[in-house]
């Protein structure tokens, strides 16, 4: 019996031994950071070196991640979740995941333990912070996109983890809550499990196909419909005549209902004619899809954690603009927005009021740069649209045939043109304010026609709304104004200001890639050419190794 104490004494004196000089390691590393030294851990550049020195000092040097030189639980746990986080569409190498397996499958020094810690907990805060913030700051690749994203005390969040020990609860707190986000998670495995399929060569995107027409595309166009599941193997209707194998290239009625149901898929005019742009869709590989899926997972990282249970969201690549109340979509129209030279802005706000029979106060980058050449060209045009002019702030207007236009450049503007409620007015019957630095607003708009197309990027930056007077009766029906109210005071020809008693929260947004409620992979095209960017920035790793 006392043999074994002095030898459990002499173990315990040979493990305090140990840690005593792992924590001095640790100690001693913190110290060299402070002193001005690089802030590296076995030649990898450690991020949040400010955090992890407070961290470390504050517990007294002690292991956040092992317990007498062994990993912990939740060591094993963190480095098993940043193994697998390529299924958030990040990159395990931003988190040492490299250097953490090569030290996993080394005998482990006893002064290469602190270092291993330190890793540990730089993991987890950039983790930590990639998966609440996202991994890229949307104003480095735009200034048209102004993010609300979600920030936390991060040196309070690695506190709380290693004291709870529950790392996995604690990284599934930080992910979007938002289904929608879930809902593309569940799509990049999906999509990820084809990208080995070879697309090989593009088909080429002429001549258009339509019924009962025979191509040598066809085989492949089929095979590519059921990859994606928009045409199920042995989906063929008595109906349709011969099968695919004893015709092969006859483009059939089976194959033009998968057709239309992947042009509707991709914001194509669902017709079944295979032209130009269902070419284009339909070349893009599983491959690139899954990058697309990625990009928009990201974009998700940047918005608020609450979007407001009742709020009106438009996306901007979808041309579309809906009103989600608890979850469930309650309205939905087609929008215009703005030209890929003047971009509809990313942003968030909240929709005060409503104005019937608008004024239109023409921005003054479009008066200097559209408006004025038309005006030198012919200064009737000003008469026949109803624009008046005013000299700067000034209330009384300026016969626009006294002005010398001819004299007038882009540098020495000092008008104002205001255009009166009308059947010509820009912004048509109604416009929807939310003020904002951008100047940006939803309205109505005299060109209609515009609506038919499936893609809709014609504005100066300000989103057209389809059937607006009846949006408009969506929003005022619980202030006492129905349709009839609403036509009445439009007939008045008189400018009539509503605001709304509870302000609505309005996302304008820009998304390429979603899943529907109903399971629905859907793509569109990315027309502010956003996605590359945010791709090569998503996979740019954070991580240098310092030699």
């Amino acid at each position: 019996m006392k043999h074994i104490q002095i030898c459990i004494l002499l173990f315990s004196g040979f493990l305090f031994t140990n840690i005593s000089v792992a924590n001095d390691q640790l100690r001693q590393t913190i110290e060299n950071w402070s002193s001005g030294y690089p802030a590296v851990a076995l030649n990898e550049a450690i991020l949040n070196k400010d955090i992890i020195n407070n961290f470390y000092i504050n517990r007294q040097f002690e292991f956040a991640w092992f317990t007498a030189n062994t990993l912990s639980a939740q060591g094993r746990v963190l480095i098993s979740s940043i193994a697998g986080i390529g299924s958030e569409g990040l990159l395990p190498l931003d988190y040492h995941s490299a250097k953490i397996q090569t030290l996993l499958n080394t005998d482990l020094p006893t002064q290469d333990v602190a270092a291993f810690d330190i890793l540990l907990s730089d993991a987890f805060l950039s983790l930590a912070s990639h998966l609440q913030a996202g991994k890229v700051d949307p104003l480095a690749l735009s200034t048209e996109w102004e993010a609300n994203r979600r920030h936390s005390n991060l040196s309070a969040l690695l506190q709380r983890v290693t004291d709870s020990g529950d790392v996995a609860r604690v990284l599934d707190s930080l992910r979007p809550k938002q289904s929608r986000y879930y809902r593309l998670k569940i799509a990049l495995t999906k999509v990820s499990a084809l990208s080995n399929l070879a697309w090989q060569h593009p088909l080429a995107e002429t001549p258009l196909l339509k019924l009962s027409t025979s191509d040598n595309r066809i085989p492949v166009i089929t095979q590519r419909l059921k990859v994606w599941g928009d045409l199920h193997s042995g989906h063929v209707l008595e109906s349709d005549g011969p099968a695919d194998d004893e015709f092969p290239l006859m483009y059939t009625p089976a194959l033009a209902e998968a057709v239309k149901m992947f042009q509707r898929r991709h914001g194509l005019e669902a017709d079944g004619i295979i032209g130009r742009e269902t070419i284009k869709a339909i070349n893009i590989s599983p491959e690139e899809r899954a990058k697309q899926i990625i990009v928009n997972m990201e974009r998700w990282r940047w918005l608020a954690a609450d979007l407001g249970d009742k709020h009106l969201l438009v996306n901007i690549a979808a041309f579309e603009l809906k009103i989600i109340d608890n979850n469930e979509t309650v309205f939905v129209k087609p929008v215009v927005v703005g030209r890929n030279y003047r971009k509809t802005p990313v942003f968030s706000n909240k929709i005060r009021y409503l104005v019937l029979n608008p004024t239109w106060t023409v921005p003054y980058k479009l008066a200097v740069q559209d408006k004025l050449a038309d005006i030198q060209k012919d200064p009737g045009y000003l008469n026949r649209l109803g624009i008046r002019v005013f000299r700067g702030d000034s209330a009384v207007a300026i016969d626009p045939y006294t002005i010398h236009w001819d004299e007038i450049t882009t540098r020495n503007f000092p008008f104002r043109l205001v255009q009166g409620p009308g059947p010509q007015n820009a912004l048509g019957q109604v416009k929807f304010m939310f003020p904002n630095p951008h100047d940006v607003y939803l309205h109505d708009t005299p060109s209609r026609e515009l609506f038919k197309k499936a893609e809709r990027a014609f504005s100066s930056g300000c989103i057209r709304v389809s059937d607006p007077l009846e949006l408009a009766e969506f929003l005022l029906r619980d202030q006492g104004w129905d349709k009839e109210r609403i036509a009445a005071s439009i007939a008045k020809g008189v400018t009539e200001t509503v605001s709304l008693k509870t302000s609505l929260p309005i996302h304008i947004e820009y998304w390429t890639a979603w899943v529907d409620r109903q399971g629905v992979l859907n793509f569109r095209n990315d027309i502010y050419e956003r996605d590359q960017p945010l791709w090569q920035a998503l996979n740019k790793p954070l991580i240098r190794i310092e030699h």
